[in-house]
């Protein structure tokens, strides 16, 4: 077992070597600060072998994606293709996530190769960012990227990079993005035919046992669970509509079973989530408490058999919009999934609540008034944990943005980020240029998560609902208010 790990340990170390000369040479503040990333190394099986997950979301996005990619290049794989793929219905769960996949060959045959999963700051859609309230389809939110080759036999092809920069508001960013995930896919696809030619049958073997221990670790962590069926019921709202989660979880031998059958069907708003994202946040409470402690590979993802109704808001149908599935509706399918944990009074030591939704903003400039409209995505604080020690464990490894870096870089002034009874309010004054904002906020009967307020010159006036249409101009005060882990 010891030499397996060992030989374990070196594929992790490259697969978060990508992750941090990602974070590094990155220009993405979404990427360098908010880490809204996921890296992976794959076998030639498509099984995965390693994941690095920086947020929840990812945690099966990057496997589907993988395998959509695979099937639909399934006899057209050469060796120095890179192959390309942003679609909530091809195995992601918004538009703006992007995976490229980079299959490496040795001696004529796929081998272990590496895969890194990006949220992208644009990618066409009606708003900036992809973030769009009143969406009730995809196309409102960003464009559908469907498997294509952004390198074919190691040749740029330049058709497909013009097609996607020209559909992009930030060309130059975007640009620059890609060719940090292409660079840091390439010096992993170094890094690991090396460790291929000098360990290849005992990478393999590696990989089978520690696959294995990350299952049994994680059916330990499930038998302290009650053998009967948990269930538990949930509802939300999204403008108009009330939104109901239905879940029951049922303990077995060699999986943990999860069905949300009674679910409401999709709805036209963005607060439907692909099945990607319903299965991470379903997973992500039951892996929370061990989250540091197993590896993230094929073995954990077996772990779980999760079912959910097609045609349902938590799977919905093409071409139902799902941009804000990740920020509202993944932490009420986390707080469902606590909901019937603790029915069963199952121990809060074992399984604490990890939810907790916050207010956020997105500043753009108005429309037509730069070459390239870069979105400014604020979350300048977080929601506390019930237990009052941090972040929920849905805030992923994102870092707070810092006073010096809003006013160095966007001429923000942070007047005041501190911690009230039972709230943390951050407040900031506009000292450049206009911003048209939206607003993302989550809402539940009988709830308060927080909310965001604008003073400004003419008039103070507070945003309890997601909203699109602000503006915030010079002088302008802006504040964030967020409920410890949602306000009863």
């Amino acid at each position: 077992m010891i030499e397996e790990q060992i030989q374990y340990s070196k594929l992790q170390a490259i697969s978060q070597q990508m992750g941090e000369s990602l974070q590094r040479i990155s220009r993405s503040p979404l990427v360098s600060q908010d880490r809204a990333f996921a890296t992976a190394i794959f076998t030639d099986e498509l099984e995965l072998a390693v994941q690095h997950q920086y947020e929840p979301e990812h945690l099966f996005a990057i496997k589907e994606s993988v395998t959509q990619l695979f099937d639909y290049f399934s006899f057209d794989i050469s060796d120095g293709d890179m192959l390309l793929v942003a679609d909530s219905y091809n195995g992601g769960t918004k538009g703006q996530s992007l995976t490229m996949a980079a299959p490496l060959f040795h001696q004529g045959e796929l081998v272990l190769f590496p895969v890194i999963r990006v949220q992208m700051t644009d990618l066409a859609g009606e708003f900036p960012g992809g973030f769009n309230p009143n969406a009730f389809e995809v196309w409102q939110e960003s464009m559908r990227i469907t498997p294509i080759k952004l390198y074919k036999q190691g040749l740029l092809q330049r058709d497909v990079l013009q097609f996607l920069l020209a559909n992009s508001r930030v060309k130059s960013l975007y640009e620059a993005e890609l060719n940090a995930i292409y660079a840091c896919l390439r010096a992993a696809q170094t890094e690991l035919l090396s460790l291929i030619k000098q360990h290849k049958q005992r990478l393999d073997h590696a990989i089978s046992t520690m696959s294995d221990y990350s299952h049994r670790r994680v059916m330990e962590q499930m038998k302290q669970l009650p053998r009967q069926e948990m269930k538990a019921e949930l509802t939300f709202n999204s403008n108009t509509d009330v939104i109901r989660l239905h879940t029951a979880i049922t303990a077995m031998e060699d999986r943990l079973k999860i069905d949300f059958v009674g679910t409401t069907d999709q709805v036209a708003s963005p607060v439907n989530a692909a099945l990607s994202t319903s299965k991470a946040y379903a997973a992500w409470p039951i892996l929370a408490p061990i989250a540091d402690e197993v590896a993230v590979n094929e073995g954990l993802l077996r772990a779980f058999d999760i079912a959910v109704p097609s045609g349902s808001v938590l799977h919905p149908r093409f071409p139902a919009a799902v941009g804000l599935s990740t920020d509202i509706t993944g932490h009420y399918i986390a707080e469902v999934i606590s909901k019937a944990l603790k029915n069963q009074q199952t121990s809060e030591e074992l399984y604490q609540d990890i939810y907790g939704p916050g207010p956020q903003a997105i500043l753009f400039p108005p429309f037509g008034k730069a070459k390239e409209t870069e979105p400014l995505f604020l979350t300048p604080g977080f929601p506390e944990s019930q237990q009052g020690w941090g972040p929920s464990a849905l805030f992923g490894n994102r870092k707070l943005v810092s006073a010096e870096e809003l006013e160095f870089n966007y001429q923000f002034k942070m007047v005041e980020r501190e911690k009230q009874e039972r709230q943390m309010v951050i407040t900031i004054i506009n000292e450049g240029a206009s911003y048209d904002v939206i607003t993302i906020i989550p809402e539940k009967e009988g709830r308060s998560y927080g909310g965001i307020k604008l003073n400004t010159k003419e008039a103070s006036q507070t945003f309890s609902q997601s909203t699109v249409g602000t503006q915030l101009n010079h002088g302008d005060k802006i504040t964030f208010v967020y409920e410890q882990g949602g306000q009863e």
